[in-house]
């Protein structure tokens, strides 16, 4: 990472969200494009009760009775800022990235059939290969958490990326070993034993680690999702906000549950809504003429 960073030559802002303290820049490293992400970290417990006194260079912006605003430089023994990178980047990463207006398709199994199955199928192998790697044990060995190789049921369980370490902002990933399962669309009644697998390990192995009871977490399924691997969502209640939770987005593993054991084919027959960007491909195609 220090490598690419000492290459990386700016050339614009992507997105910049002032709320969550999340900027993506574009730049070039060797003719090639490159994405690198900066997130403000949140305060370690242990730089709370120094935070006053390691103030510094502070200026006054406005005072009102007992009310005081300004801004100032905070010096940290420890580190605050979250830093990725994405090397090289694709047209579709950028585009990821990008900041534009997020519309809400609501998709009928035509349309999937007709428009979003050939769009995945078109996506080349290689943009999924980092997940290979984690399952084949080639990468982020050290970071998996839980590990079943069972070719049927079994699954890996690691930290996202996107935790910071505290049990308030858990968020966790368990990625299916099977490489059948393109996303919800193709689950049914096959599935529901990795479906159950996945559940019941996952509220077993947080309680185990994080002392975290079951009603504690929030286990979902994305549609559509950012890579087309079955994989499920593991995050704490307590993470309010946490990325991808929104309607449109998280189909809760319960619900999916549930549903399949009510209907074989219902994510096969079912209306299904999902929030994407107006310049990704799967956007253009289902809103072409």
């Amino acid at each position: 990472m220090e490598k690419v960073l000492d290459q990386f030559q700016f050339e614009r802002v992507l997105s910049h969200d002032p709320r969550s303290k999340l900027v993506h820049i574009l730049g070039r490293i060797n003719g090639e494009h490159a994405i690198v992400s900066f997130e403000k970290a949140r305060y370690a417990d242990t730089d709370i009760p120094e935070l006053a006194s390691r103030t510094c260079q502070l200026v006054d912006s406005n005072h009102n009775n007992i009310y005081g605003w300004g801004m100032g430089t905070v010096k940290l023994a420890t580190a605050d800022t979250n830093i990725k990178t994405i090397y090289p980047a694709t047209e579709l990463h950028i585009r990821k990235y990008e900041h534009q207006q997020r519309h809400m398709i609501i998709e009928t199994p035509d349309m999937y059939k007709q428009i979003t199955l050939p769009y995945i199928q078109s996506l080349p192998a290689e943009r999924i290969q980092w997940v290979f790697n984690i399952l084949e044990g080639k990468s982020e060995a050290d970071r998996v958490l839980y590990r079943s190789n069972d070719r049927e049921t079994g699954f890996v369980v690691l930290p996202d990326m996107k935790w910071d370490g505290t049990q308030e902002s858990l968020y966790c990933v368990a990625i299916a070993m099977r490489s059948d399962i393109l996303s919800l669309r193709s689950l049914n009644r096959s599935h529901l034993p990795l479906l159950k697998n996945i559940r019941d390990t996952a509220y077993q192995l947080v309680k185990d680690k994080y002392g975290m009871d079951k009603d504690l977490l929030r286990l979902f399924i994305h549609y559509q999702p950012s890579y087309y691997h079955f994989h499920v969502h593991l995050t704490a209640m307590s993470f309010a906000d946490a990325p991808g939770v929104v309607a449109g987005q998280a189909h809760l593993l319960d619900t999916v549950i549930d549903n399949i054991e009510l209907y074989d084919d219902y994510y096969q027959r079912a209306k299904l809504p999902f929030t994407i960007g107006e310049r990704h491909p799967l956007y253009l195609a289902h809103t072409s003429p």
